[in-house]
């Protein structure tokens, strides 16, 4: 068992487990508990039995490399690492009306050549009650992210986001209570329905993997792999923000399975042009709330001034 300033110091991950195996929770009180990847206990503090709940989950990879700490737009004075800052607290907060924020949970990893817990497993009812408004988780985000300026490990980050995510689906996260994975039924184009657990993974990037001239190879999509009742669903999200001939383009591009809901389309997002911002807010409710997958789904889900990419 970690007090707060134990946990924010080893990044929420459990120093006694190998390197990003043991995620530090929330527990009650004041105090966390590490869960390693097979969800079992570190500490031995048991929560208290509870009702079985449907939940579901969003875990948010934000790259936290130098490349963050630019410029958004030329010559504008908000960093890139700024404005996702904001559209993540943005989007989450957007959610604080939803009548299901007590059973959707948000987990936020920083990424650079390390891995960091920003936000361990929290509802958003729970971010609500303890941020107050948008700008107060925006302001812990800043802070967190802007400790990290190194390289970028996008394999590590999706090692990990992969076992968690697994994890959660086996209801095996064992400091969430008595759980099981939200099902939500998905209609394609030729409304078929596909049963696919209330999970999303959205990955967000300004570059492509380096960890140095040796190590800038890219691994295979590890979701690809990622079993339910025996069957394989894959619900990483990619978002560029960057132009589409860059190499970080590419990469994340080439990791991109299609929508279930519409098969044509890829589940990726570029930002490449300083209209599309207004997309960035709807992109990480959507997220947050585990709903679509595509940018015609955030189009269909979102309001006036969505701008699709073609």
């Amino acid at each position: 068992m970690y007090n707060q300033q134990e946990a924010e110091q080893h990044g929420y991950f459990c120093p006694k487990c190998p390197y990003g195996e043991g995620i530090l929770v929330n527990a009650q009180g004041n105090s966390t508990i590490a869960i390693n990847q097979t969800g079992s206990l570190v500490s031995t503090a048991i929560p208290p039995s509870m009702p079985q709940e449907d939940l579901g989950l969003a875990i948010l990879l934000l790259d936290c490399s130098g490349s963050m700490k630019e410029s958004a737009f030329p010559k504008h004075p908000t960093s890139k690492r700024d404005l996702i800052a904001k559209s993540v607290s943005a989007g989450i907060f957007s959610l604080s009306g939803n009548p299901l924020r007590e059973y959707a949970y948000v987990l936020i990893i920083g990424f650079d050549h390390e891995i960091d817990v920003l936000l361990p497993y929290t509802s958003i009812q729970e971010i609500v009650n303890q941020y107050k408004d948008a700008a107060g988780l925006e302001q812990m985000l800043k802070e967190k992210m802007g400790k990290k300026e190194g390289a970028t490990d996008i394999n590590q980050a999706l090692s990990v986001a992969f076992n968690f995510t697994q994890q959660f689906i086996n209801s095996s996260i064992t400091a969430l209570g008595n759980y099981k994975p939200r099902i939500q039924a998905v209609l394609d184009d030729n409304m078929l329905s596909h049963q696919i657990p209330n999970v999303r993974v959205l990955l967000f990037t300004d570059g492509e993997h380096y960890l140095g001239e040796d190590n800038k190879t890219l691994n295979p999509n590890p979701f690809k792999n990622l079993q339910y009742n025996g069957k394989v669903f894959d619900l990483l999200m990619g978002a560029y923000y960057g132009n589409s001939g860059d190499n970080g383009y590419h990469q994340l591009k080439s990791l991109a399975s299609r929508c279930p809901r519409h098969p044509q389309q890829d589940q990726f997002f570029l930002f490449d042009d300083p209209s599309k911002v207004a997309n960035l807010k709807g992109l990480f409710r959507m997220t947050s709330g585990a709903s679509g997958f595509c940018p015609v789904c955030l189009a269909e889900g979102g309001g006036a001034g969505v701008t699709r990419d073609h």
